[in-house]
């Protein structure tokens, strides 16, 4: 159980409050609570006793309170017994998880695991808001989804690139140990024009969708921009997004999309807190569009092999092998971009490829 060894958000703030919450997180069941204090707790949602879900008790001070039969235990894992005030118990290293706050969500790992916080750079942004999507497929498949654009024209209303213009997108693909960096470039889409004036998006710009993923924990970093034909000039889009994507089980996983904003003159005008909301609704939109058409594939079980690939699926390839190396940590394989012989590899190597 590698993947728990990394930093996943598993609640928005505000959910948290008095009460403990379940969650669920690669097939484990975990409890968070906050202290009396205002500081974080998370165990296995299973009172070491005698099972009784941990998630069904309350909070005193600092300590978490079996329903059962009233067990105590601190965050660091260490318990008493009002019954037995002299004993000691200890819940097991493997059920004790670290627990922070930050951007507006509740973030969770194994404790002593020694996986680094996720760094999202966001110079020059400010926090617009966190959005959480539940999708009926492994979190392979969600990822898959999320890292082409051969969708978009079918699927989105904004997002991405028009059917009759995809033959002119231009798609490079960058691969280091332990990230796939993605850019595509091709004509904009239509948009309002009254978006284009707001954001002075010249009405025939090239339309750039750049991202990167890394893989401790699974997430990838997305920026926007517009690039002005005649001048050249990059007219950036105001909203940066860090999307990460959580297995919940077998068949589910979660997405939670941080948003961060650049709003520039509008902000100077006070008008930046009037923004925020229609681009927040927007971009809900949107991905509730991709949560739609992940619950329709036919085959869920988010295997590669066998599948005939196309010139924007570079990028699943190379993240089935680092989500084995670096996410779940598997001894390296002979995978798809290695070559094992199967459709994937031989789709993969058909295609140009950009290697740092």
């Amino acid at each position: 159980m590698a993947e728990l060894d990394h930093w996943h958000p598993v609640l928005l703030s505000h959910e948290l409050r008095r009460k403990p919450r379940s969650v669920r997180l690669a097939g484990r069941e975990i409890v968070v609570f906050r202290t009396s204090s205002g500081g974080l707790g998370a165990f296995t949602d299973r009172c070491p006793h005698r099972g009784m879900r941990l998630s069904e008790g309350w909070v005193e001070g600092d300590q978490l309170v079996c329903a059962y039969h009233g067990w105590r235990w601190a965050a660091d894992g260490r318990g008493n017994i009002p019954a037995t005030p002299a004993a000691r118990p200890c819940a097991r290293r493997d059920d004790v998880f670290d627990a922070v706050e930050r951007y507006g969500a509740i973030w969770v790992k194994r404790a002593g695991a020694l996986a680094t916080f996720p760094r999202l750079d966001t110079e020059g942004y400010v926090p617009a808001g966190v959005l959480r999507h539940r999708a009926a497929v492994p979190f392979e498949l969600a990822l898959d989804n999320f890292i082409e654009v051969e969708h978009t024209p079918f699927v989105h209303f904004m997002l991405g690139y028009s059917l009759d213009q995809m033959p002119e997108v231009e798609a490079q693909v960058t691969l280091s140990d332990d990230a796939v960096r993605v850019v595509n470039t091709g004509p904009k889409r239509p948009i309002p024009r009254i978006v284009e004036k707001m954001f002075r998006i010249p009405h025939d710009a090239k339309f750039v969708v750049e991202w990167t993923e890394r893989f401790s924990p699974v997430h990838a970093i997305y920026d926007h921009s517009f690039i002005n034909p005649r001048t050249r000039e990059v007219v950036t889009y105001p909203l940066r997004s860090a999307v990460f994507f959580n297995p919940v089980s077998p068949e589910s996983s979660e997405i939670y999309t941080f948003l961060f904003a650049t709003l520039g003159r509008w902000s100077e005008f006070g008008l930046g807190s009037l923004i925020w909301p229609p681009l927040r609704a927007a971009m809900d939109l949107e991905l509730r569009l991709d949560m739609r058409l992940l619950a329709r594939l036919a085959d869920k079980r988010g295997i590669l092999k066998g599948n005939v690939l196309g010139r924007f699926d570079k990028a699943l390839v190379a993240s089935r092998d680092r989500i084995d190396r670096i996410y779940r940590g598997k001894a390296a394989e002979a995978t798809p971009e290695a070559g094992d012989g199967h459709e994937a590899a031989r789709a993969a190597r058909r295609l140009p490829l950009a290697a740092s």
